[in-house]
């Protein structure tokens, strides 16, 4: 049975203005907002207030506007904020006021749902080698374990709580009793390199630091390996991950620029700021460690006080 041309060419037209509405995904990568909240405090050891939000404000809008565009999409706006509470990130994201989160795993674990991520990234040291926290003590003070720490001076990094609680475990699981119920002297400073400098100069007899910390420094000053010796650690990975809201349409195109920005000149600029060459994919799961880990924490912690 032949068509009549008045119906075919109706049929053609309303195929080729079919073709021409655009697709909701189509739609959403021409107009895309990305809003990065970031957790000052984990950061503000590598980098001043300054430089990280220049870096962020100027180079990364800037780079992801030039990468967005070679994936077909292009940010209408972006940002980011640093926070100074955890609990003030928390809140903006649950309102929707963010589309991507950086800050340390723990800390994610524990203030935000899993119902509410999506993959992301992290960063990584040289040769994606993981980062950790080390506890170090001088070698000429017979500190061979957590026993030997009684009556000693010890410095941590204020405001990590994972360093707080890696301290406290490894007391909790030798003395039955946390860090700040035995004789030993507590101070805090900002950076690990100040903690390492006051071991090796003798102003405090341990620490707990990072290991990238520990590995620059004693490239600077080979010395340092001869004074001082790592006692125990924890393996994290980086110090901070960063993920999506669960919904964010372009997850994996984002993450793909990120990725991309050891190979750039400015990608690289804003990964010195933060100190991380390398960046890989980073799964919601990962944070199952820190869940663990914490909830380890907690049992021990309880005991003590039954």
């Amino acid at each position: 049975m032949k068509i009549p041309h008045r119906i075919l060419l109706n049929l053609i037209l309303v195929s080729c203005s079919m073709l021409s509405i655009p697709t909701s995904a189509d739609e959403l990568k021409k107009d895309i907002r990305l809003n990065m909240g970031y957790y000052f405090n984990s950061i503000s050891e590598r980098a001043n207030r300054t430089d990280i939000e220049i870096s962020l404000n100027f180079w990364a809008k800037e780079l992801f506007d030039a990468e967005a565009k070679k994936h077909n999409f292009v940010i209408s706006s972006s940002k980011a904020i640093l926070f100074d509470r955890i609990e003030d990130m928390q809140i903006a994201f649950q309102q929707g006021e963010l589309d991507l989160i950086v800050a340390p795993p723990l800390l994610i674990s524990r203030y935000f749902k899993r119902s509410e991520l999506g993959d992301g990234f992290v960063g990584m040291l040289e040769g994606k080698k993981p980062e950790a926290l080390l506890l170090i003590a001088r070698t000429d003070k017979n500190i061979d374990g957590i026993k030997e720490l009684r009556g000693k001076r010890m410095e941590l990094v204020e405001d990590d709580e994972l360093a707080e609680i890696f301290i406290d475990t490894l007391f909790l699981k030798e003395f039955k009793k946390g860090y700040k119920n035995i004789d030993v002297t507590i101070e805090r400073q900002k950076k690990s390199n100040r903690i390492i400098l006051d071991v090796f100069f003798d102003k405090t007899d341990a620490g707990i630091i990072y290991s990238s910390s520990y590995t620059l420094m004693a490239e600077l000053n080979p010395d340092i390996k001869n004074k001082i010796k790592p006692l125990a650690e924890l393996p994290i990975k980086g110090r901070n991950f960063s993920f999506f809201r669960r919904d964010y349409p372009l997850i994996k195109e984002l993450t793909s620029v990120a990725m991309g920005f050891p190979n750039s000149v400015r990608g690289k600029q804003i990964l010195e700021v933060f100190r991380t060459p390398e960046i890989i994919n980073c799964k919601v799961e990962e944070l199952a460690k820190f869940d663990n880990y914490y909830n380890e924490y907690l049992r021990l912690k309880n005991k003590t006080k039954k």
